[in-house]
């Protein structure tokens, strides 16, 4: 039965994500927590959210920012390798604590509104971003202001969006795989959940014109904010 709720989860987010643009990766963490070992939250979210960032970049290639990609990835690959030193340290109980945080932080944070821009940004930004993502796992929603105030098209933004965390999570996948986590007992899961999250990608496609936004996003909030409470009160709790 847990198995089935998280595959209808992986579905309904990656769905919120073809929609919005952005969210079904906090969404999805967010409900896996409830699920799933602390210790397995963060890489099994690595592999389906690889498989659904990976589908969305694959459907429009063409619009991906390569150039903008390569400084995203170097960076991603010191990120890495930083984390993965502090990670070996962390009591695998404590992370529900920072993830919980980082969710409420990022869904209601301000947007930024001035321009993001200095030398190596992106470079800046693959480090945080690869970095944070092996204690937090979603944080596809730190891309947006920088990618917002580039210069790019609304496609790009998500396609290029897309790549950045395709890279993210397959780097996440690779730092988790050397440092021995056994993905073996949930390969079944994650092979039903990558299933979904493809299929949620073309479902939200057809339906971004048809959802009104500003409602689904409140709610999308809402529900979001109280699984992070919860998560943050089991941390904090014997």
């Amino acid at each position: 039965m847990d198995s089935f709720f998280l595959v209808v989860a992986a579905f309904l987010s990656s769905s919120l994500t073809a929609v919005l643009g952005l969210g079904g990766g906090m969404l999805l963490i967010s409900i896996m927590s409830v699920f799933l070992p602390p210790a397995a939250i963060v890489p099994v979210h690595g592999v389906v959210q690889f498989a659904s960032n990976a589908s969305r970049g694959a459907f429009s290639p063409k619009d991906i920012r390569r150039d903008i990609l390569w400084p995203f990835l170097a960076g991603c690959l010191i990120g890495a390798l930083a984390g993965s030193r502090l990670l070996l340290k962390m009591p695998t109980e404590l992370l529900p604590l920072p993830l919980g945080v980082f969710i409420l932080v990022m869904t209601w944070m301000p947007q930024i509104k001035r321009k993001l821009w200095f030398p190596g940004r992106f470079l800046s930004l693959g480090f945080v971003q690869a970095f944070l993502t092996l204690f937090v796992g979603a944080t596809g929603p730190l891309n947006m202001p920088f990618l917002l105030r580039s210069g790019l098209n609304r496609d790009q933004i998500v396609v290029t969006g897309a790549a950045f965390m395709t890279i993210v999570h397959l780097v996440k996948i690779i730092t988790f795989g050397l440092l021995g986590f056994a993905f073996g007992p949930y390969l079944l899961l994650m092979l039903l959940m990558v299933l979904a999250v493809i299929s949620g990608s073309y479902a939200g496609t057809r339906l971004r014109h048809k959802v009104p936004e500003q409602l689904f996003l409140l709610a999308f909030k809402l529900l979001i904010t109280l699984l992070a409470v919860r998560m943050i009160i089991r941390a904090l709790l014997p």
